[in-house]
Parts: structure tokens; sequence; C-alpha cells
């Protein structure tokens, strides 16, 4: 091997020829592509979240139905509950608990 190698006689040829304005063609179609194509995921991405949202917000609903709903049931059943306690008491206790719930300040509000 030659040891003094020197890199100015290899010189700065280009080893192949393209057409003119070839890069400038290739540049158009590739941000033409890249445009085209960054404008389409972002539709689906927004179309998927509001498919994602709606899932979502049906979900939270059927969950407070069925945690909510059993509560609203025994509490329609405690009234009746509370009517026939009362009437268990003597008329003498009936008479006092009427007298307290009268002179509540809240509950006259």
């Amino acid at each position: 091997m030659e040891r003094d190698f020197d890199f100015d006689r290899i010189g700065k040829r280009m080893p192949y020829k393209t057409p003119e304005n070839f890069f400038d063609e290739m540049e158009a179609n590739i941000w033409k592509e890249v445009q085209g194509g960054l404008l389409q995921p972002h539709k689906r991405k927004t179309y998927r979240l509001r498919i994602f949202a709606g899932v979502l917000a049906i979900a939270a609903s059927i969950a407070l139905l069925l945690i909510f709903n059993p509560f609203f049931l025994q509490e329609q059943g405690s009234f009746s509950k509370v009517e026939q306690a009362f009437a268990n008491l003597s008329q003498e206790d009936q008479a006092y608990m009427l007298e307290v719930y009268q002179e509540d300040i809240f509950m006259n509000e």
C-alpha cells in the first residue's frame, strides 16, 4: 500500500448523474406526502378520542346508577319504618317528639 496517499488527486466528482430539478421535485413530493399524512392521522385521533370520551361517559353513568340506585330504594322504604316506629310510641312520647320538632329552628325554615 502506498503511504503517500493524496486526497487532492481523487477530486470531487459525482459518481452519478441526475436529471435537472430532480432534487427539487423530490423535495416537493416528500413535503406533499408528509403534509397529507399529518392531516389524516390527526382526524383519526380526534375521532378516536371522541369515541373514547363517549364510551367513558356512558360507563361512568352506568356505574353511578348502579352505585346510587340501591340507596334511593332504601331511603323510600326507610320513611315508612320511621312512621311505624313513631306509631309504636306512647301518646306522651309522640307529643314530646312533636313538641321538640316544632321548636327546631332548622325544621321551621
